[in-house]
């Protein structure tokens, strides 16, 4: 059975040349605000890279300027709201609209739709929103169309080979290969699903027609989507060969023993399939504790020292981040921030002295109250330990009119400017949260305990009380002798 959608790509496209991108963006509900550019350094754990940042002006325009030469999925983040967009490199400008959040729940992550004005009839977001509505046609204008899909009712076949005529006849003219890609992976998400994962020709056949003997394109979400589906589960779902990767992973904790497991697999032949599928199971392992999660990361480091994969390197590098990361005696993510005066103010600034975090904002009335108690604890053990009170308030205006009207609050008050990796680097997904760390910058607790005691945790007051007993020295009295 062979496909009849499989585009000549290398003959679509020309190549990008390195070219500036400006993005203009008009955020009114935004005025006064951080909006901060990102796109995500890998494929696996969408670790952020920060591409662009800029203050939002009092008419609520701000611009990015972005060099590339290949496709960026990027997001713009503002707050806790992000909306996202592919940044084409064959477009010189976007002019966007950024609209706001209804209802903002999460501290980060509340997704928004950017509006476009006026993209070009080629650009990479114009192509993908119209074969969208495509799909969205395609599979919900028919409700018996879904239907038979689910039911895997071959008149489903029919009509999906029917709607790939269509797109090759509508998209034959446009010569960009990321779309392409994205469209030919799109559709073997739906073949897959009409045909099922159970049957091993079916799988045979996915394989074969998208995966076999074609690159593995780490920068396309479609296909990366569309890979994961059918890898992340491979080590639980081939009962034949996962007594032998358990033996591999938990007796022996060996990369090499693993691969030889793996490549007896007609689906792993090649090397780098079958590494970049040894790195997405060991990590859906990791945190379902299917197997011995100290030897995970064994294997993993072996891979990472022994890959000549750049993209592979980087996922690894990020997801040992990730696990090490606000464990106790990790190391705690290093931030930068800015005091009112704009001093700027670093956690490394810090070292030798014990460090307590507080995440606030001057809505959360549990914030204002624990602000009181810490003004003592400052006073008992600001010797000791550096109190740092960090305001995630949407508008910064509110915090420094509440920091004018509180001066004898004497510790380090900051805000976050819209910083949404400090969020994450610190797992902060509510207010007040807390997090100690030690003189050596390491994490004692991420999810540390409040000034005021929360049952049935107590206060962090005795804690401190031993950090201070520890440091104070010892003064030994003489019995009947005299005091030095």
């Amino acid at each position: 059975m062979k496909s009849i959608f499989l585009f000549s790509i290398a003959a679509l496209f020309s190549l990008y040349i390195n070219a500036q991108t400006t993005i203009f963006v008009s955020a009114p509900d935004y005025i006064g605000k951080y909006a901060i550019l990102n796109t995500s350094e890998d494929p696996v754990t969408y670790t952020n890279k920060k591409l662009d940042k800029k203050r939002i002006d009092s008419t609520g325009q701000f611009s990015f300027k972005v060099d590339t030469n290949i496709v960026l999925k990027a997001y713009i983040d503002i707050g806790s709201t992000s909306g996202f967009l592919y940044i084409d490199p064959t477009t010189e400008n976007y002019h966007l609209y950024f609209p706001k959040k209804e209802s903002e729940k999460r501290l980060n992550n509340n997704s928004v739709s950017i509006i476009f004005d006026s993209l070009p009839k080629n650009d990479l977001n114009t192509l993908i929103l119209e074969f969208n509505y495509r799909i969205d046609d395609f599979l919900y204008g028919d409700t018996l169309k879904k239907q038979r899909l689910l039911l895997q009712d071959d008149s489903f076949k029919d009509s999906l080979n029917q709607f790939k005529k269509v797109l090759i006849e509508a998209y034959r003219p446009i010569k960009n290969k990321y779309f392409h890609e994205y469209i030919k992976y799109t559709i073997a998400n739906l073949e897959e699903l009409y045909m099922g994962r159970g049957m091993l020709k079916n799988k045979i056949y996915i394989f074969e027609t998208y995966i076999a003997n074609k690159p593995i394109l780490y920068n396309n979400d479609a296909y990366m989507d569309f890979f994961t589906l059918n890898f992340e589960h491979f080590f639980m779902t081939n009962v034949g060969l996962i007594d032998k990767i358990r033996h591999a992973i938990d007796n022996y904790a060996s990369a090499e023993k693993l691969d030889e497991v793996l490549i007896n697999s007609p689906f792993l032949r090649n090397d780098t399939v079958r590494e970049l599928v040894t790195i997405l199971n060991l990590n859906k392992a990791y945190y379902k504790n299917t197997f011995n999660t100290s030897n995970i990361k064994l294997v993993l480091n072996q891979i990472l020292k022994n890959t000549k994969i750049k993209e592979h390197h980087l996922i690894i590098s990020n997801l040992l981040k990730q696990y090490h990361l606000l464990t106790p005696g990790s190391k705690a993510p290093n931030f930068t921030i800015y005091t009112p005066k704009n001093d700027t103010v670093n956690l490394s600034d810090f070292t030798g002295k014990y460090v307590y975090i507080q995440f606030w904002s001057t809505w959360n009335q549990a914030s204002l109250q624990e602000l009181k108690i810490m003004k003592d604890m400052k006073d008992k053990y600001g010797k000791y330990i550096e109190f740092i009170s960090l305001s995630l308030d949407d508008n910064e205006q509110d915090f420094i009119d509440w920091r004018l009207r509180n001066p004898d609050y004497n510790w380090t008050f900051a805000h976050y400017k819209g910083e949404n990796d400090l969020l994450m680097n610190y797992a902060i997904k509510s207010v007040p949260s807390y997090v100690l760390i030690d003189p050596k910058g390491e994490i004692v607790d991420a999810y540390a305990m409040s000034p005021a005691p929360k049952y049935p945790k107590p206060s962090i007051d005795k804690t401190f009380f031993y950090i201070k007993k520890k440091a104070e020295p010892n003064t030994k009295r003489n019995v009947g002798g005299k005091q030095n």
